[in-house]
């Protein structure tokens, strides 16, 4: 039964009419004209259709969501005939408000099975897409970080930093950025102490470190910071000023940030996707 309905006529057709009637924002976010696809998606009455919208604006609502991110009004000049014109109500629907109100249709509709069809498929595709997108974003922050890692780590041997020291001058990041020492922040966020944290940090927590890291290495370089304790020093004041700015600025302090996916498992993800086999990172 369900191989016929996706066969039929009826069912390729009303997803090629959506397909076609999908507009593109500049940031490639995807929408609809209600009145482009209201008798599509099962309400050949305007009139019929306006309250079901409504209802989908209730249900946004009701879970949390702001409905002017998926339903916006607007309106449209719709010809009455000899020339003459009216203004009439219309909506820019998002792929979700489309796959709400879809599912109020009847589904032994072969064009209504379609639209469910469609928007549920639309939905799963985009939230991959977003997936993959952060995943993408996460890896590339991990390996800035591991660049910025051997960039400060070599200012600070240039500056009189002994490779024995390398990481008590490391730590003092986690102390002055932290306000503890890298293996109480391990600790307190439950990770190995033989793992590396930056496997398991999200991605505003990567970019607090790299931050910290590139503004340690550009100051001891343009203070012509010298001798290993006030190199040590130097790298955790700027942690100090780092952390005093993002708790400024109303983020959460970097020891509170949740533990994200380790990031193998990340890798496997996108080198699955892209049938790329994944590689791994040492720092």
């Amino acid at each position: 039964m369900a191989d016929d309905l996706t066969t039929s006529g009826a069912y390729r057709d009303t997803m090629a009419r959506l397909e076609a009637a999908k507009y593109l924002t500049e940031n490639g976010g995807e929408y609809w004209k209600a009145r482009d696809i209201h008798h599509l998606l099962g309400y050949a009455v305007w009139d019929k259709f306006e309250p079901v919208v409504a209802r989908a604006v209730d249900a946004l609502r009701a879970n949390k969501v702001e409905p002017s991110h998926h339903i916006a009004q607007t309106s449209k000049m719709m010809g009455l005939g000899r020339g003459a014109q009216r203004e009439g109500v219309d909506y820019f629907l998002s792929r979700v408000a489309c796959s709400l109100i879809a599912m109020n249709g009847d589904p032994s509709k072969p064009e209504i099975a379609a639209c469910q069809a469609y928007f549920v498929v639309q939905t799963r595709r985009m939230e991959l897409t977003d997936q993959s997108n952060g995943d993408e974003k996460r890896l590339e922050m991990r390996e800035k970080v591991s660049k910025s890692f051997k960039l400060v780590s070599g200012v600070a041997k240039d500056a009189g930093v002994r490779n024995t020291m390398q990481g008590v001058f490391h730590d003092a990041r986690y102390q002055g950025l932290y306000g503890m020492s890298g293996q109480e922040v391990k600790k307190q966020k439950g990770i190995p102490e033989s793992d590396q944290l930056f496997n398991h940090a999200s991605a505003l927590e990567l970019s607090a470190n790299d931050f910290q890291m590139n503004l340690a290495a550009e100051v001891i370089t343009r203070e012509n910071v010298r001798g290993e304790r006030r190199v040590i020093e130097t790298n955790k004041d700027v942690g100090k000023r780092v952390r005093k700015a993002m708790l400024d600025s109303g983020a959460t302090p970097p020891e509170s940030l949740p533990l994200a996916e380790p990031i193998k498992q990340v890798k496997a993800r996108l080198a699955k996707q892209k049938r790329l086999p994944p590689s791994g990172s040492s720092t």
